[in-house]
C-alpha cells in the first residue's frame, strides 16, 4: 500500500510540473502574432571611401617625393659647382618638405575616412518622402 501511495504521490508531483509548462508552450505557440520589422536606410558611404582612397594615394606620394629628395641629395653630396650645389639642396629641401606634407596629410585624411565609415552614425535624411496609394507625403528639415 506504501509503495502505491508512493507512486500515486510521485505520479501527481510530476504532472503538476510538467503538464503546464507543456499546455503554456501548446498556448504561446499560438497567441504571438509575427512583427515584420523595418530594415535600416541603406546609407552611402563614398564620402569615406574617395577620402580613405584620397589619404592612401597620398601616403604613396610622400614615398615618390621621399625618393626624390634622397637622390637630389645624393647629387648634392657629389656636385662640385656651387650653383649646381645649391639648386640640389634646394631641390632636396623642397622635395623633403612635399613628402612630409603629402604623408601628413594622408594619414589625416585616412584617419578622417576611417571616422566616417565605421565610427560616425549619420543623423536622419534632411529630405523624407513618403508615398502610399491613398496619400503623399513630403517634408524637409532644416
Amino acid at each position: 500500500m506504501r509503495r502505491v501511495t508512493a507512486a500515486a504521490l510521485a505520479a501527481s508531483i510530476a504532472l503538476q510540473l510538467l503538464g503546464p509548462a507543456a499546455r503554456a508552450h501548446a498556448q504561446a505557440a499560438g497567441s504571438f502574432r509575427p512583427v515584420a520589422m523595418a530594415a535600416p536606410p541603406r546609407r552611402s558611404h563614398a564620402w569615406a571611401y574617395l577620402t580613405l582612397a584620397g589619404g592612401t594615394g597620398l601616403v604613396g606620394l610622400s614615398f615618390m617625393f621621399s625618393r626624390r629628395a634622397d637622390d637630389a641629395y645624393a647629387d648634392y653630396l657629389t656636385s662640385t659647382d656651387p650653383k649646381v650645389i645649391e639648386s640640389f639642396y634646394d631641390r632636396a629641401v623642397r622635395n623633403d618638405h612635399l613628402s612630409q606634407a603629402s604623408l601628413l596629410t594622408g594619414e589625416a585624411m585616412v584617419a578622417a575616412g576611417l571616422y566616417l565609415r565605421f565610427i560616425r552614425r549619420p543623423g536622419p535624411s534632411r529630405v523624407s518622402v513618403s508615398v502610399a496609394p491613398t496619400r503623399w507625403a513630403a517634408s524637409y528639415r532644416f
